[in-house]
């Protein structure tokens, strides 16, 4: 579907209902919920509809007297998905260092080493020293942190652009990573166990994942001990899968240390 084409049904299914929400625009035109942001806000600032709090409504159900409160959900929204960003970054950042600086012993000059969009890796990227190496990365916020490298080669694999979380997915993104050779991939999820694997809250991020996996040499986990036993919804891997998983703390009774088929290195053990 052409941009245009998708800008007239946006307007037209607006006008007919009255109103629409982000998610319904996003089934019906098989775009992501971004990319409807997106449309939404050059939709309004070309008059063709109120953008409204997780969605937009007709010009002519447009009521004057709602607009303070639209306004002010509008805005919340739009400074929820700008905080999504800084969130991640400020969670345990004292233990996110330590797995960081941990993990830069797995860097070697000449590699290539693939970071996905985690914060935990925003850190690593922060550590890194000007060496030669290659990065590869969905995350803009890592292509930033290493930009002032003169030695790292930086390659970002494109795709569809979040605005939610500052990085590339999809199908393009998925196809580009497919093209390479990793030596080492670090990433992190949302939650991880022995019995479900090691987890991410949005099926988009784990299916990269899953590629990214596939294309690496050595994979390597960071994650924090808030991670353990969390539930999230879809699988990227399981456990054994992985080579090494870096972290601040298991719980003994988990035995994970002894585990054959993955290493475990506790940076506050």
């Amino acid at each position: 579907m052409l941009q245009a084409e998708r800008y007239k049904m946006i307007c037209s299914y607006v006008q007919q209902n009255g109103s629409a929400l982000v998610a319904e625009l996003s089934t019906m035109c098989s775009v992501s919920q971004e990319t409807i942001r997106r449309d939404l806000n050059l939709l309004e600032r070309n008059k063709k509809l109120i953008r409204s709090f997780g969605g937009a409504v007709s010009l002519d159900d447009y009521d004057d007297r709602t607009r303070p409160v639209q306004d002010a959900f509008y805005k919340a929204d739009t400074i929820d998905r700008a905080e999504s960003l800084r969130k991640r970054t400020e969670e345990h950042p004292d233990i996110k260092m330590k797995l960081a600086k941990a993990a830069l012993q797995f860097i070697h000059p000449g590699d290539c080493i693939l970071l996905d969009n985690s914060s935990t890796c925003w850190f690593l990227a922060r550590q890194i020293p000007d060496i030669d190496i290659t990065v590869v990365t969905n995350s803009v916020k890592i292509i930033q942190a290493l930009a002032c490298r003169d030695k790292v080669r930086i390659i970002g694999c494109g795709g569809e652009y979040s605005e939610r979380h500052d990085d590339f997915h999809g199908p393009v993104a998925e196809s580009a990573i497919r093209n390479f050779q990793i030596n080492t991939f670090f990433f992190s999820c949302q939650g991880l166990n022995l019995e479900n694997g090691i987890r991410d809250g949005s099926e988009i991020n784990a299916r990269l994942k899953q590629v990214m996996l596939q294309v690496s040499g050595k994979k390597i986990l960071l994650a924090d001990s808030s991670k353990f036993d969390q539930f999230a919804f879809c699988k990227i891997c399981m456990l054994d899968d992985i080579d090494i998983l870096i972290t601040n703390k298991v719980a003994e009774e988990r035995n994970w240390g002894d585990s054959p088929e993955f290493n475990v290195i506790e940076v506050d053990k």
